[in-house]
């Protein structure tokens, strides 16, 4: 009997530490605030995406009213300009890599927003190589390209299928080092981590600049038959990297019955969100 009471309350202490590292949402009775979401790729137009938070996953308010100016390295750009949905742009402004970018946002019911990012160099994709195993039933791809082994650099890599003129993002696997702890579990064991599901990593793990990856498809993980795919490398900054893997970490958070405090990544001085950027390569491989 007394065994059993110990075991309740362990089970009740379990319960309550769990509940108390909740992160901290806002609630519907919160003063709403501004949330931000502009993730920018090297050479596209520069946009940035404005809601209101008010504490409801499934409304969205956005807001159409903001003034926002933009920056490069410390030189005023100009305003953005509203578009619609939420979406400001900034005329005929692309993005440039090495270069620093600062937003401020000024609205009369909200505080002055401020965030700033650094735009990434492209990482060019040296070669790429494909290898269909009937016999095992995947589709194995090695990638190659240079690291900048004077600095902390961090990645995402992304497999898409085309058929037809239609692309599709498709899973891949990898027991390579660089994804430990990343992308989906490759066995059958009932381990998960919160970060499964990533496709970001860092070169923490590289021996050389020279770096080598390697991966692999399932065959029968889709019914479409793709006759090409686009391998995507991207270069992120930090603020991205560390935004993507907290997002992945939240959407894992349900199927794990005891989780810590996890809360969205955001660079965003007096608001929730991110503005950060990324520089693409790609290269496109015919099915063998």
């Amino acid at each position: 009997m007394n065994y059993f009471k110990l075991l309740i309350s362990l089970i009740l202490l379990l319960l309550v530490i769990s509940c108390e590292e909740e992160a901290e949402l806002p609630t519907a009775q919160s003063d709403p605030i501004i949330s931000i979401n502009s993730l920018i790729g090297v050479d596209s137009l520069i946009k940035v995406n404005l809601s209101k938070s008010v504490g409801s996953p499934v409304e969205i308010q956005y807001i159409s009213d903001a003034t926002i100016t933009a920056y490069k390295n410390d030189k005023e750009l100009g305003e953005f300009i509203y578009r619609e949905n939420g979406t400001y742009e900034l005329p005929e402004q692309y993005l440039a890599s090495e270069s620093e970018y600062q937003i401020t946002i000024t609205h009369p019911n909200f505080k002055k927003v401020t965030t700033q990012t650094i735009a990434p160099q492209k990482v060019l994709i040296n070669d790429i190589k494909l290898l269909n195993d009937v016999s095992e039933g995947k589709t194995t791809f090695k990638l190659k390209f240079t690291d900048d082994a004077r600095q902390s650099d961090y990645y995402m890599l992304l497999v898409k299928g085309i058929s037809n003129n239609y692309s599709n993002v498709i899973e891949y696997y990898s027991n390579d080092i660089v994804f430990e702890g990343n992308l989906n579990v490759n066995d059958n064991g009932f381990e998960q981590n919160m970060l499964r599901g990533s496709r970001s990593f860092s070169d923490e793990n590289f021996e050389s600049s020279q770096v080598e990856i390697s991966f692999y498809i399932l065959n029968d993980d889709f019914f479409v038959d793709y006759q090409e795919y686009k391998i995507e490398l991207y270069h992120l900054n930090e603020d991205y990297f560390n935004y993507e893997r907290s997002f992945v970490s939240l959407e894992n958070k349900g199927d794990l019955p005891f989780s810590n405090k996890t809360n969205l990544y955001s660079n965003v001085e007096g608001a929730f969100g991110i503005f950060t950027s990324y520089a693409l390569d790609y290269k496109i491989v015919s099915k063998q």
